[in-house]
């Protein structure tokens, strides 16, 4: 008995000591301001940035909204009348240039707008979208919905329902800032969502076995309980949102929004070991805070995509703006390891 507990916990030591640990990450700013103009040319505007490689360039997404065509006071931005997606193109991930609208389609080929901060990865070849749109059924509360390609810029929905609309006891039926990645067997999904009375944005995770249709019987909600992150420190205020993840040498690195849009939002960071549990960097979590003043990011820099490119370099590409009454432009860091 005695040696046989001696060898359990000798090989228990030697997990603990073999597990991966997680690594200093450094950024590394790049020159990139990028803001779509093809509404209101005096009024750049881009946010909810995602990225693939695709050809011989890349392929960025994001969240734009169509302007009224005059603003009545120019101190403040154009009224908004609709979000949709975009798509810009770059070959060296700072300089970019509109391709168009994303084109988005439903099961039957019909066109479908209201597209919103899409998650596009390339599984095993394929690209995927995962993106949030309002679904009648839960009375206009956005949701996430399933859509492939094959040129990047053509989307079809692969069902004609979101694909997660999470059933728990401790949020709303809500599912917005899609992220995907695999582990193991398995495609993990995290998204944002509200507490019971939608005031705190929160977070949870969800699985599909990986190579499936990712359809909504395909998902196993693993939040069941309660959320997997939720607002705990005080520059994250009433919102974590917007995570997105990359593995490197074992560990997955998630980067998180904290606060709302409009309130200052910046950029947090916790790791995971086994892709599941995460936890904050000490002492709370927070990686990338907003520029000094005057900055072009002065009051935000928020809502993270993580992008790692086909020769394992890794890029952070987020939204940021001046000041409250300031549009949005994208911009990317390169990720160092350390």
């Amino acid at each position: 008995m005695r040696a046989f507990s001696l060898f359990a916990l000798a090989t228990a030591v030697c997990l603990s000591a073999c597990a991966p640990k997680p690594m200093k990450v450094v950024l590394e700013p790049l020159p990139m301001q990028y803001g779509d103009n093809s509404k209101v040319q005096e009024y750049p505007f881009a946010k909810d940035p995602t990225v693939i490689h695709h050809g011989d360039g890349y392929f960025m997404y994001y969240s734009l909204m169509p302007f009224d065509p005059a603003p009545q006071d120019n101190s403040k931005p154009p009224k908004f009348n609709d979000w949709h997606a975009a798509i810009a193109r770059s070959t060296d991930l700072v300089n970019w240039e509109r391709v168009g609208d994303l084109d988005l389609r439903d099961t039957k080929g019909n066109p479908l707008h209201g597209a919103v901060a899409p998650c596009v990865r390339k599984l095993d070849g394929k690209i995927h979208m995962f993106y949030q749109m309002a679904w009648e059924e839960t009375n206009g509360i956005a949701n996430i919905w399933h859509a492939t390609s094959e040129d990047g810029i053509t989307f079809t929905n692969t069902c004609d329902r979101p694909i997660i609309v999470p059933e728990t006891k401790w949020s709303i039926k809500r599912s917005i800032d899609a992220e995907v990645y695999k582990v193991k067997d398995k495609l993990v999904l995290l998204f944002a969502t509200r507490d019971t009375t939608a005031t705190y944005q929160i977070m949870g995770m969800a699985e599909a076995p990986y190579g499936s249709d990712y359809g909504p019987d395909k998902w196993t909600l693993l939040s069941v309980d309660g959320p997997l992150m939720k607002p705990e420190y005080p520059w994250e205020m009433s919102c974590t949102e917007a995570p997105t993840v990359v593995k490197h040498k074992g560990v997955w690195y998630m980067f998180y929004a904290g606060a709302y849009n409009h309130e200052g939002q910046q950029i947090g960071l916790a790791t995971s070991t086994d892709g599941y549990h995460y936890e904050r960097i000490a002492p709370d979590g927070l990686f990338f805070k907003h520029g000094p003043e005057g900055a072009w990011n002065a009051f935000e820099s928020g809502h993270p995509g993580v992008f790692q490119d086909d020769d394992g370099q890794v890029y952070l590409f987020y939204q940021g703006k001046e000041s409250l009454n300031a549009t949005y432009y994208l911009s990317v860091c390169k990720v160092r390891f350390e």
